[in-house]
């Protein structure tokens, strides 16, 4: 009796154990502190709203983790944009719905916006991954955008950085090599402009030196202010300082009045590297077309984009040869280049943060990250796979400037860009100095609400 009594309760005990462990189990992190626990006693769904990637490219990463979290759900949903609509509308409708209550639990943030969209988010569990832990795993502009006060606020599933596309068969029609100096890229300019009977410009080197038909216009001139030694910013990014002289240059070196100038002799005809312009006829039609467009129609040997342009012009120009090279550097030995990506985030409305976490670390770690990058054909943000693509066609470019890449901070995107566009028209249109414009525009920029 007394063997079955103690066989009982061993049995007892023992099923107790098991159940323990189906309430809850650990996640997959590398953190500390407390033990990182997820629930799978109860039926969660996760909303997840996600941009640009086609909805179909982490379905095999759901499903793999939904085989172990049986209890989870992953919805994706897709942001909608909306004709003429720009990521400051998705902006604004994140912004809104966290604070009505009824935002979703995992979003993408644009790598400049921690600053301002901190208290709306809830930030990953040390116990899942520490400050340390992620410094390890990913570059520098990585840690510096999404950590503060020692906390992961969101994790890149990839990176980008601007690049410069060219015509192979142009180049290799003449002989030449993509530049890695801006001086060998102003040597490039007269051998790639050409002209027609009326003086007008036929093919442009590259579409430089506007603000109107180059949407990246800003992130370009912004890089080449820093490659020339400015700060955008002040150290907690409340303030532009790209008006005032490079820090420890003695005599003063006002780093935006030279990159001003350098951005917009391009568009300059009295300059020798003059070979773009956004002139309009009388039917306010273009006389070139708008940068990745002139590129693609071979009216433009070249161009300066991102590397998710490479699908956009194999899908619109499938016949194009080009190629892709890192961006063109002031000083090879000190170079800079502007980073523009996504990080993934938990909102501070979703219920179930650690299963929303642990779900996102799960997607970063090497081998899945992976899966998604090459599915999304994007460049993976972790430090352990940029060796891998240094060597890609395309691709490989974002990866040999990944360590030097940095993020430009602002506030009010769209304002500031429409700052930056009136600074440009200043200079070309209305003859004001580099160093007025550039003034007014740290004023106007410093006056935003």
């Amino acid at each position: 009796m007394k063997k079955i009594s103690r066989y009982l309760f061993l049995c007892l005990s023992f099923m107790l154990v098991l159940s323990a462990a189906r309430c809850s189990r650990g996640g997959t992190g590398t953190g500390d502190g407390d033990p990182f626990v997820i629930e799978d006693k109860e039926e969660i769904v996760l909303e997840y709203t996600r941009l640009y990637d086609d909805s179909d490219v982490l379905d095999e990463l759901i499903a793999s983790y939904q085989d172990d979290h049986p209890n989870i759900e992953i919805v994706v949903r897709k942001y909608d944009f909306k004709t003429d609509e720009t990521i400051y509308e998705y902006q604004k409708e994140m912004t809104k719905l966290i604070a009505d209550g009824n935002g979703p639990d995992m979003f993408m943030i644009h790598n400049d916006w921690l600053p301002y969209y901190k208290n709306q988010l809830t930030p990953m569990p040390t116990s899942l991954m520490t400050a340390s832990n992620f410094a390890d795993d990913y570059p520098d502009v990585v840690v510096d955008d999404f950590i503060d006060s020692n906390k992961v606020y969101a994790v890149p599933y990839y990176i980008d950085n601007l690049i410069l596309f060219y015509n192979t068969e142009i180049f290799r029609d003449l002989r030449l090599k993509p530049p890695t100096t801006w001086s060998e890229f102003v040597d490039l300019v007269p051998k790639l402009t050409k002209y027609g009977t009326g003086n007008e410009i036929t093919q442009s080197a590259v579409p430089l030196g506007v603000a109107d038909g180059i949407p990246r216009f800003a992130e370009i001139l912004a890089t080449l202010i820093m490659q020339y030694g400015g700060e955008m910013t002040n150290a907690d990014h409340t303030k532009a300082t790209f008006n005032l002289p490079a820090p420890d240059s003695d005599p003063p070196y006002f780093s935006g009045q030279e990159a001003l100038t350098f951005y917009t002799n391009f568009a300059n005809p009295n300059k020798e590297t003059y070979t773009y312009n956004d002139y309009v006829d009388s039917k306010g039609e273009r006389e070139l077309p708008t940068d990745i467009q002139a590129f693609m129609d071979g009216t433009a040997a070249m161009y300066i984009g991102y590397s998710y342009h490479v699908a956009h012009i194999d899908k619109f120009a499938p016949n194009l040869r080009f190629d892709t090279a890192p961006l063109p550097q002031l000083r090879l030995t000190d170079p800079v280049v502007v980073a523009n990506y996504w990080g993934e985030t938990v909102s501070k409305t979703c219920e179930h943060p650690n299963e929303a976490w642990d779900f996102i670390n799960y997607v970063s770690q090497k081998s899945n990250v992976a899966r998604y990058t090459r599915a999304a054909g994007h460049v993976p943000a972790r430090l352990d796979k940029q060796e891998s693509y240094i060597s890609k066609r395309y691709y490989g470019a974002v990866a040999q400037q990944i360590n030097f890449s940095k993020s430009w901070y602002r506030s009010n995107t769209s304002k500031i860009e429409d700052i930056f566009a009136t600074m440009v028209e200043n200079v070309l249109k209305y003859n004001v100095t580099p160093a007025t414009a550039i003034d007014t525009a740290v004023r106007d920029i410093n006056e935003l609400d």
